[in-house]
C-alpha cells in the first residue's frame, strides 16, 4: 500500500480534528435545518466582528443562499457534504496563505488542480466543479468600493466614504448575498450552481486581516454522487 507524504498526512489530521470540533455547527447549520429556516435567523443581520468572525456561520449562509437560487428555477437543493466542505476550506485557506486568486494552485503541487483537492477527500463522484470569489467585508453597494482610511486616536483603522462618513463592516447576510450575487452574475459560475449533475455542495471562506480593506476569498466545491 502506498503511503501519503508526511505533509499530506499532517494536513489530513488537522482537517480531521477541525471536522470533529465543528460537528455541532454542521448539524446546527446544515443537517438539522432547511434553507428558509436558516435564513430567517436574526443573527444574520448582525455586523461582523473582525476580531471574532464566525466563518462557519458565514459559510452556511452562502450554502443556503445558493440553494435558494436552485429553488428559484425548480431544481433540487444541494445536500451538504463535509468532504466537499473540507476541500473548499483547503483551497480558500491556501489562496489566503499564499496570496493568489485562481483555481490553479501554483504554490503547492499536491493541491494544484480542483480535482487534486476534491478527489483527495472523496474519489467516487461522477462530476465535480469549483467556484471561487473574492471581495471585502465592508458595508457598501455596487461593484466598486470607494473609500479612504484614517486612524483613530486609539490607532484603529477606519474607512470613510467620499463624504467623510464612516463605512461600517457588513452583516453576515449582506456579505453572503454579495458573494452569491457575484457568482450568479458570472455565466460559468451560475452554470455550476444550476447544473443538474450536481447534488452535493461545500462552501468555505477565509479572510486576510492584513489586507486593506480586509479581504475575503471563498470556494464552492460541487459534486454529483449517486
Amino acid at each position: 500500500m502506498k503511503s501519503k507524504p508526511l505533509l499530506l498526512i499532517f494536513i489530513h489530521c488537522i482537517l480531521g480534528v477541525f471536522h470533529i470540533s465543528a460537528q455541532e455547527d454542521y448539524n446546527k447549520y446544515y443537517t438539522h435545518v432547511i434553507s428558509t429556516e436558516f435564513l430567517s435567523d436574526k443573527r444574520l443581520e448582525t455586523q461582523v466582528d473582525i476580531e471574532n468572525i464566525d466563518l462557519h456561520f458565514l459559510n452556511a449562509a452562502i450554502f443556503h443562499l445558493t440553494n435558494i437560487e436552485r429553488v428559484k428555477v425548480h431544481l433540487p437543493v444541494f445536500g451538504f457534504y463535509n468532504k466537499l466542505y473540507r476541500s473548499a476550506s483547503l483551497h480558500s485557506e491556501m489562496m489566503i496563505k499564499h496570496d493568489f486568486f485562481a483555481h490553479l494552485n501554483k504554490k503547492q503541487r499536491q493541491w494544484r488542480e480542483p480535482s487534486d483537492r476534491i478527489f483527495y477527500f472523496e474519489d467516487s463522484y461522477h462530476a465535480i466543479a469549483e467556484n471561487i470569489v473574492e471581495n471585502n467585508l465592508l458595508n457598501h453597494e455596487g461593484s466598486v468600493l470607494r473609500y479612504r482610511t484614517e486612524h483613530t486616536s486609539d490607532g484603529s483603522l477606519i474607512y470613510l466614504d467620499h463624504k467623510g462618513a464612516l463605512i461600517s463592516y457588513a452583516s453576515y447576510l449582506s456579505i453572503a448575498q454579495r458573494l452569491v450575487l457575484q457568482w450568479m452574475n458570472s455565466p460559468p459560475h451560475r452554470a455550476n450552481i444550476l447544473d443538474e449533475r450536481f447534488n452535493l455542495l461545500g462552501c468555505a471562506c477565509e479572510v486576510d486581516l492584513e489586507k486593506v480593506p480586509i479581504l475575503i476569498r471563498c470556494t464552492q466545491n460541487f459534486a454529483g454522487m449517486e
